[in-house]
């Protein structure tokens, strides 16, 4: 079983690279079901994915612009170089699932939740918003996080090392998150500006 290791996490792969799988070149009904494919292009682009269960599969430079996914079940998936601008992601399952060098930029994702092993590599999260979500198995890295914010999510455990957060709105919804010693600063920055404190000399 091919496995990607990201710090601590190891996360499972499709068993088969993108080009030996079959492209999907239409949409699922509601409640589908697909395992072993590849979807690339502007085929889900601004789609509704009701209920839909995706196993091993990859999605390839995809257009998911606008596209909305509820009541879904991701598994040894992984997402690479997709567009997820505006995304409206609720109650969807992930595990083993990779977004790589994706843009997630003013997506909504909540009630989304991490069964097993998720990694976001190298992707702008700019204004994205993790709403009533748990990513206890979650790990970011190199990722945008401009204007990102987490909301009333549950983030014990999830690792957060490796990623500028300047950009955050939402400092104490990190509870529980691994941090690097490199980002204290940051977070000492974003705790003093939350609770609107001034450091003076003396």
């Amino acid at each position: 079983m091919l496995t990607r290791t990201v710090r601590d996490t190891k996360i499972k792969l499709p068993d088969d690279e993108p080009d030996d799988l079959d492209p999907i070149d239409g949409l699922p009904s509601d409640g589908g079901s697909i395992a072993e494919a590849v979807i690339r292009g502007e085929v889900w682009a601004r789609a509704t994915l009701n209920g839909l269960t995706l196993r091993r599969s990859w999605l390839s430079g995809a257009d998911l612009a606008g596209v909305t996914i509820a009541e879904s079940t991701l598994d040894r998936c992984v997402f690479t170089g997709c567009t997820l601008v505006g995304a409206d992601v609720h109650s969807v399952t992930l595990r083993d699932v990779i977004f790589e060098n994706c843009r997630l930029d003013y997506a909504t994702l909540q009630r989304v939740k991490t069964t097993g092993p998720v990694a976001f590599l190298g992707c702008s999260l700019t204004e994205a918003t993790f709403a009533a979500s748990t990513l206890s198995t979650a790990v970011f890295d190199g990722c945008k996080f401009a204007g990102l914010s987490f909301s009333e999510s549950d983030l014990r455990g999830a690792d957060l090392r490796g990623n500028d957060l300047s950009g955050l709105t939402n400092a104490t919804a990190l509870r529980g998150a691994t941090l690097s010693h490199a980002q204290i600063p940051a977070f000492t920055d974003l705790i003093l500006r939350e609770l609107a404190m001034t450091i003076a000399e003396g």
